[in-house]
């Protein structure tokens, strides 16, 4: 059986590494992997995966028409290279970008073959909530792509119930959508002792001996909106709770600007770093921050890779939104979601983490055990193969 697995974004070792693990979980059961990516990359074979690239120049700091024109060059570049691939049964394409849809769409009409289609974030709705698409006509174009791309895929991954429950709404049947979320690798995460990982890092930067880091590792984009994580700092001063954001995005800048501006110094902004140095940071924080800008639908929809890699460490987790993630982390005590204007809520949850030792711990052991029992990623790799599987051999008629 062979897979034509297209991810525009491909990553085997940083950021999002989701289209690589469930790719060598495939070569792992004898099923022949092809990764049609648009990162340019020298290896023609990786971990088993045979790779095709466009060689498409992308990076998530590009401004909106820059990246759209990333997205239009990888959909022309990815489908002659896809046509080229012979002997496929199944393609399965990764948003977002929804563009890769069409790639998946045509290839698989004219191999007459069925394509898989997984649903990261719903787009373009976020987008056009937040006002970055505000042109009416572009906006039914992709709306239109949208629904074509759900109607003539032979089955639909979604990443959260949120995102099943907006794909439905939009006219597509319930036993159409399977949900799987993001991994929560609790074997990588086993290898990682908090207190060694903690002092580590405190040898390090002696300034947090003693102190409580709350962490963000992540985009600094507008969707994430961590000029929320400076107001707290701003608003609640505390040299105790020491807020840690790893990562770069467009962002970045503006807010570094903002800490200089306030003088804040319990607020650190680190450059990206490899998964296995996040992965250090995560084990030896004190708390997990999932952040988000006041747009409804991100909250309602969202399944970020560092929520369940905090579940899998064993930190309990603060968000500053509600919705399932929110109901999930109260219902099992491992963490707590919050309204956007409630920042003393907030705040007041950060102090519960830094003064009391024994709550914290009991939040992190019901967070593991949320990762282990619901999302660990060797469950969630075997349900990936299993609905893979349906489609050996298989043609369109």
């Amino acid at each position: 059986m062979k897979v034509l697995y297209i991810s525009q974004h491909f990553e085997s070792e940083n950021g999002l590494t989701r289209p690589y693990e469930l790719a060598k979980k495939l070569t792992e059961e004898d099923i022949e992997v092809t990764m049609l990516t648009g990162k340019n990359m020298e290896e023609k074979e990786l971990d088993g995966i045979q790779i095709v690239s466009t060689k498409t120049n992308y990076d998530h700091t590009f401004a909106f028409h820059k990246r759209l024109f990333a997205f239009v060059m990888f959909v022309i570049k990815s489908m002659y290279l896809g046509l080229k691939e012979k002997n496929v049964d199944v393609i399965y394409a990764s948003s977002a970008p929804i563009t890769v849809g069409i790639t998946a769409f045509i290839v698989s009409k004219i191999k007459r073959v069925p394509f898989v289609f997984e649903v990261r974030d719903v787009w373009p709705d976020a987008p056009i909530e937040m006002g970055i698409i505000r042109n009416k006509t572009f906006i039914r174009g992709v709306r239109g792509l949208e629904k074509k791309i759900y109607h003539h895929a032979s089955h639909i991954v979604a990443l959260s119930d949120g995102i099943k429950r907006n794909i439905m709404s939009k006219g597509i049947a319930k036993s159409k959508i399977s949900v799987i979320t993001n991994l929560s690798h609790c074997e990588k995460a086993s290898q990682y002792e908090a207190e060694k990982e903690k002092k580590h890092i405190e040898e390090r930067y002696p300034e947090l001996i003693g102190k409580t880091i709350a962490l963000y590792p992540g985009t600094f984009g507008a969707a994430n909106d961590l000029t929320f994580i400076v107001d707290i700092a701003t608003k609640y001063p505390n040299p105790n709770i020491h807020y840690i954001l790893i990562g770069r995005g467009k962002e970045k800048a503006m807010i570094a600007e903002t800490i200089r501006n306030r003088g804040l110094k319990n607020i650190w902004l680190l450059d990206n770093m490899s998964k296995t140095e996040v992965f250090g940071w995560m084990s030896a924080s004190d708390i997990g921050i999932v952040n988000l800008a006041n747009i409804p639908i991100l909250a309602a929809e969202n399944s970020s890779n560092k929520f369940f890699d905090f579940l899998s460490l064993g930190k309990p987790i603060i968000l500053n939104f509600k919705g399932w993630q929110d109901d999930l982390l109260r219902k099992n005590m491992a963490g707590a979601g919050f309204h956007y204007n409630d920042k003393a809520g907030y705040y007041d949850f950060l102090k519960i983490i830094h003064e009391n030792r024994t709550r914290k711990l009991a939040m992190g052991a019901s967070a593991r055990a949320l990762a282990e029992n619901h999302f660990d990623a060797r469950i969630l790799k075997k349900k990936f193969v299993a609905l893979i599987n349906q489609y050996e051999s298989s043609t369109l008629n």
